[in-house]
């Protein structure tokens, strides 16, 4: 009797650890600010990032660059994900971890009245280098459908838990519906991401 009581308390205590031992990997996000759309006449972004003036610009051809704000380092760029950069245009938002307070700068590319999603990228620096954490090849693997049409949308933080959901959504036209403002939106994939301390770098799970 004593040995099975002590198997099941073995037990029990692997079950609760699992748990804890999850979520301490993981770091949530804070509530983040307004983004800025690059687009028409607003081409230039000037931000700072560990301590260096940098900036996202706009280019004619519809090509976004990272680069520092004196112009002589061009770090990284950005373009559709489907080809063409015909009326594209990027918003771009600082978003912070919390527990530790980490910076990152989120991309969502987007085309077109209703906003077809053409891009989406997280960046940040790793090892004092920028390198891209998220992409849509990244979200590709979790069952995004890159070659179809989707809208993009993120919130941080909403339910004041530091969740970090990505949703993508289509629009259709409902039976007997003839015009476009009675388009509806369906969501067909919904993401989390989320600061993985152990493995540095972003994880993400499918709701």
């Amino acid at each position: 009797m004593k040995k099975l009581l002590t198997v099941c308390f073995l037990l029990m205590a692997c079950i609760f650890a699992i748990p804890s031992t999850s979520s301490a990997q993981e770091t949530g996000f804070l509530t983040p600010g307004e983004s800025t759309f690059l687009y028409m006449d607003t081409r230039v972004l000037n931000e700072t990032y560990d301590n260096e003036a940098i900036k996202f610009v706009l280019q004619r051809d519809g090509v976004l660059r990272l680069m520092s704000r004196n112009g002589a380092h061009d770090y990284l760029s950005f373009t559709g994900y489907d080809d063409t950069n015909a009326g594209i245009g990027y918003k771009i938002r600082k978003i912070y971890t919390m527990f530790p307070s980490m910076q990152f700068f989120e991309i969502i590319a987007d085309r077109g009245a209703h906003a077809k999603n053409c891009g989406y990228w997280i960046i940040g620096k790793k090892d004092g280098q920028w390198v891209t954490y998220v992409s849509i090849d990244s979200l590709a693997a979790m069952g995004y459908t890159p070659g179809e049409w989707h809208q993009i949308n993120t919130a941080l933080n909403n339910d004041a838990t530091g969740r970090f959901i990505l949703t993508s959504r289509h629009e259709y036209m409902p039976p007997g519906a003839q015009y476009g403002y009675q388009r509806r939106f369906a969501i067909d994939l919904q993401l989390q991401l989320f600061w993985d301390q152990n493995a540095q770098w972003f994880g993400i799970r499918r709701l």
